[in-house]
């Protein structure tokens, strides 16, 4: 054999070891009897940054930290809705998630979008996938605890009805965190991680990491709100603080929200009472929703098992 087939063969075997080493497989974590990889860590973290560009503000640690608590909150919801019934998509809902997703990174259209996945090594499937997820246990949520709403209708038309008397109402833009506690956790550590978060990468960025309610999914953002909305606690939370500020962990039930303001104004009142209540109730509605969401998963997570190695 030449001395130049030697090397080359040298060469082809270097190459190959070198390829396989770095591809190798091995288990990260294990939910119930369900394996998550390195592999599925790495897809997970292309696509949180392919989805939030702001995440490569956050250290190595922390991006592999998010992507497995990622992967096992996901993992948790699909064998509690599986249960059930079978996730299926629907495609209008996901169109149109799908479209707010990619506006609100600055990509004007479907075909650019799946072009700018491409970039991360992931492609508009893993992305319906994963909002189908989401978007089933919206669903089963909402078929299991609907029955259990309870709306004070006249205490609300009480408040629209006062409302309705003030030529100027105070309305709030507000984001929020809710987060809950593992068993492992005090109250105080994980707010400071919150707070180093939002230091770090912001509010809208942190929510995505840290929240357990849907609406995680606009950087926490719950929309415009009159003051009067809001429980007396909250309010009395929320006027101490200018725009741009967020409040300390207020309890819930089943867990802790964290408020922050993004604009407020004083607003000329010509308010049609009968669209007014309809919002109050859908505002309450989903309020309560959102509560029985994060108890259930709560329940849900101290049952599962969960191995990480």
């Amino acid at each position: 054999m030449s001395k130049k087939l030697v090397i080359y063969f040298t060469l082809v075997f270097l190459i190959f070891n070198f390829k396989s080493a770095n591809s190798k497989i091995f288990i990260k974590a294990k939910v119930n009897n369900q394996i998550i990889t390195n592999i599925d860590v790495k897809n997970e973290k292309n696509y949180l940054l392919a989805l939030n560009p702001n995440l490569r503000n956050l250290s190595e640690k922390d991006i592999n930290r998010y992507a497995i608590d990622s992967i096992i909150n996901e993992k948790i919801k699909k064998i509690e809705i599986e249960k059930r019934y079978e996730i299926t998509v629907n495609e209008i809902v996901i169109k149109k998630i799908i479209s707010d997703l990619y506006s609100k990174i600055g990509i004007s259209d479907i075909e650019a979008f799946k072009n700018y996945l491409l970039n991360y090594n992931i492609n508009l499937d893993l992305v319906k996938k994963k909002i189908s997820i989401e978007v089933a246990w919206n669903d089963y949520i909402v078929n299991k605890f609907n029955n259990l709403i309870l709306i004070d209708e006249e205490k609300i038309r009480k408040k629209v009805d006062k409302l309705s008397e003030k030529n100027f109402v105070e309305n709030i833009l507000l984001s929020e965190i809710i987060f809950t506690l593992k068993d492992n956790e005090n109250l105080e550590n994980k707010f400071l991680d919150i707070k180093n978060s939002i230091n770090n990468i912001g509010f809208e960025q942190t929510a995505k990491i840290y929240s357990v309610s849907e609406s995680k999914k606009n950087g926490g953002e719950i929309g415009w709100v009159y003051k009067s909305q809001l429980s007396d606690k909250i309010a009395s939370k929320i006027d101490k603080l200018n725009i741009g500020e967020f409040t300390n962990p207020i309890t819930t039930p089943g867990g802790f929200i964290v408020l922050k303001i993004l604009d407020k104004k004083e607003q000329l009142l010509e308010i049609d009472k009968n669209e007014q209540f309809k919002k109050a109730v859908n505002f309450e509605k989903n309020r309560q929703l959102t509560k029985y969401s994060t108890l259930h998963y709560k329940r849900v997570f101290n049952k599962t098992i969960i191995n990480e190695f």
